[in-house]
């Protein structure tokens, strides 16, 4: 079969893959879209498995003895990890996936496992959001901003300030920002401040940094911390998908971490993914969702380099597909 796998940091297209085979505890799947995220480059064999990706949509080829959450020719999406999703076929934990949202497309699908659920943990889990919440999210025209974008109206923000450049301003706006600041023009302390202080009703609930550490020397940390509102009754909460070696280690091991800082990584489960499809499909009488899609590409050696490439410059507005039948 066609696989994309690495060796140290190195991605190379195979054409001659060999198929894995379903054990007692895992799902084969016929592999319908894949999407790519920056650690799927950045992160080297054997911390992430051989053959690359983690973003999946597909269908159910096969079902392992020991399970009896999904069946042949289920829809699905959802995170493979180590297994890797950028190929035919792969075999993975079923734990890792949900039905795929009906309303959505495969190449849809496949958008969403890892930045719309690090985004969705990150709001509701880490971030506490409330209904009519003032929201900050840094980073808003990239795959987790946008998502964050998205989903902060979903959970019922009366205020979502996004942070990008000019050239992405009405992307973001139209995605659910009420207010935008283009940090090629003006700073984020800046464009917040009035007279010689920040107003207490222009700092925020929540701050979704999805920039800091990645991979520009961003830091938007360290003025975070002085725009988070702070009451009797609540404080606001920083929540990062990146950080310094410092942050990193106090958020591992929980030592010397304020109790409203939070950075983390993304845990895959059926649960999640499941609450996420109806989110997306517009269940309780909310508007359904689409993820952003940068471009749709075949996969095949060619298309493989030219989609790196783009997620490499850090410029790429949305997610980045694969399409195993074009």
């Amino acid at each position: 079969m066609r696989a994309a796998t690495r060796s140290g940091t190195t991605i190379s297209f195979n054409a001659a893959y060999s198929k894995p085979k379903c054990g007692d505890n895992k799902v084969l799947l016929k592999v319908k879209c894949a999407a790519i995220n920056p650690v799927d480059y950045k992160a080297p064999w054997p911390i992430m498995g051989t053959v690359v990706g983690i973003d999946v949509a597909g269908i159910v080829e096969e079902v392992g003895s020991k399970v009896d959450t999904f069946k042949v020719g289920d829809e699905v999406y959802g995170a493979v990890g180590r297994d890797g999703s950028l190929a035919e076929f792969t075999a993975t934990d079923p734990d890792g996936l949900a039905l795929k949202p009906s309303s959505l497309t495969f190449t849809e699908a496949a958008a969403l496992p890892v930045t719309y659920l690090t985004s969705f943990q990150a709001l509701k889990d880490y971030g506490k959001i409330q209904e009519g919440d003032r929201v900050l999210v840094i980073g808003a025209s990239g795959g987790t901003g946008t998502a964050g974008l998205q989903l902060s109206k979903v959970f019922g923000a009366k205020e979502i300030v996004g942070v990008c450049s000019e050239r992405n301003v009405e992307l973001v706006k139209s995605l659910g920002a009420t207010e935008v600041v283009d940090y090629t023009k003006t700073t984020l302390t800046e464009s917040l401040t009035v007279g010689d202080v920040i107003p207490e009703d222009k700092k925020f609930d929540v701050i979704y940094d999805c920039a800091t550490n990645s991979g520009a020397g961003e830091d938007y940390y360290t003025i975070s911390k002085g725009l988070l509102k702070s009451t009797a009754e609540r404080h606001g909460q920083y929540v990062a998908i990146n950080g310094s070696p410092g942050f990193w280690l106090r958020a591992l091991s929980g030592i010397g971490c304020r109790a409203n800082e939070h950075l983390f990584a993304m845990k895959k489960n059926t649960k999640d993914y499941t609450e996420l499809a109806g989110i997306m499909d517009g269940e309780g009488g909310k508007d359904p969702l689409k993820p952003i899609i940068q471009d749709e590409l075949p996969f095949n050696e060619t298309s493989l380099k030219e989609g790196f490439d783009k997620l490499k410059t850090r410029r790429a507005v949305g997610k980045i597909v694969f399409n195993m039948d074009m």
